[in-house]
């Protein structure tokens, strides 16, 4: 009896892990944003700030991690590959990294409609058609998959629902009234902080091969 509660407090735990890791991560950086003055603490959220730096790493060892995996031709490789190429967008997106070539964001019709050069939206226009495509393909051939699991309350999948509610969170809150206060800020970019640690603790758990081993791992 005794080895069986402690197995399934040991389950408990690990269903639950990216969460725990994820919600302390956060709550840490938002204590120490309010332990110090606004001006520090701003500065620490900026662009160039240690929590977009942070960010921005794990995001960058997130799609290094598919990459890795998809090279090794660890099954299924290429849906690994896929998966490299959305992170690799999608942390570029959180880096600002169009603006190297871009002056508006690839992902707005402004770039397209505005009064901005040829070249800028032919580079624009292939990156967003190409991520398109890739997305689209990588929904339509998995989309039942998470589904089942959902269903079936795996880790992967609900932890997966947790990640996209603290992505569209963020940009709700950058897209509310209290837009440029300290709280929303503080909040905003913890909860893009925290999306990026959920991920990273998803793919380190789970592996992307869904089709052959659908089960709990």
């Amino acid at each position: 009896m005794l080895k069986e509660s402690l197995r399934e407090k040991e389950n408990h735990l690990s269903w639950w892990m990216p969460t725990y890791v994820t919600l302390l991560i956060m709550g840490i950086s938002i204590l120490v944003m309010y332990s110090l003055d606004e001006l520090t603490a701003r500065s620490m959220m900026n662009d160039d700030g240690l929590v977009q730096i942070l960010t921005a790493v794990i995001l960058n060892m997130c799609w290094l991690f598919c990459l890795q995996r998809a090279l090794r031709k660890i099954p299924p490789a290429f849906k690994w590959g896929q998966l490299s190429y959305l992170i690799l967008i999608y942390a570029m997106r959180e880096m600002d990294f169009h603006r190297l070539f871009t002056e508006e964001n690839v992902g707005r019709w402004k770039l397209f409609t505005g009064p901005f050069p040829l070249h800028e939206k032919i580079i624009g226009g292939i990156i967003l058609l190409v991520t398109t495509v890739v997305l689209i393909h990588f929904v339509a051939r998995n989309f039942r998959y998470f589904w089942k699991a959902l269903k079936a309350k795996q880790s992967w999948a609900v932890h997966a629902v947790v990640w996209a509610f603290l992505i569209f969170g963020s940009q709700a809150l950058d897209k509310s009234i209290w837009h440029g206060d300290f709280a929303e800020v503080a909040f905003e970019e913890n909860m893009e902080f925290g999306a990026a640690i959920m991920m990273l603790m998803v793919l380190l758990k789970y592996p992307l091969n869904w089709p052959e081993r659908p089960a709990e791992l």
